[in-house]
């Protein structure tokens, strides 16, 4: 409804909520300490949260956890923070959940309907598609090289 939006605080490791109307800010997750720790509002952790994305029903938060590289989810009404794809190792595995690999994701979009996230993965100059339900990610633009060629994949 537009009523409110989120942010990623980077150097403090928080997920805040702004108030368009009165610009009140709240963490809804975070300790405000560097960590790698899913759980409830400042009992999660991140390191240095770079984007986010709300999900189309707005119930959902996705965040790019570029210092733990992951890509991680957080309820709006709870706080609770869960990783949906990234095994917490610098790396350029696509996989499943844990077993993919990013390296410093640092910007997230969602798709339409709210089925699958678009990573751009800063570390290893790739676009990377994580699907919400599963967290498969896939490689989908990219060589892993720095560049700016055109083409295709």
């Amino acid at each position: 409804d537009g009523s409110a939006l989120f942010v990623a605080d980077y150097e403090n490791h928080k997920i805040r909520r702004v108030e368009v109307a009165t610009g009140e800010v709240t963490t809804i997750a975070g300790s405000g300490e560097a960590g790698d720790a899913d759980g409830v509002g400042e009992a999660a952790q991140f390191d240095c949260p770079t984007g986010v994305a709300l999900g189309p029903d707005r119930s959902a938060v996705f965040v790019a956890d570029f210092g733990n590289h992951k890509i991680r989810r957080v309820e709006v009404e709870t706080g609770a923070v869960t990783t949906v794809a990234g095994s917490g190792t610098a790396g350029s595995a696509d996989g499943v959940g844990g077993a993919a690999q990013f390296n410093g994701p640092a910007s997230i979009a969602i798709s339409p309907d709210g089925g699958a996230l678009f990573v751009a993965d800063y570390g290893n100059d790739k676009i990377r598609r994580v699907e919400v339900a599963t967290g498969a990610v896939t490689t989908v633009a990219g060589s892993g090289a720095e560049g700016s060629a055109d083409g295709v994949g």
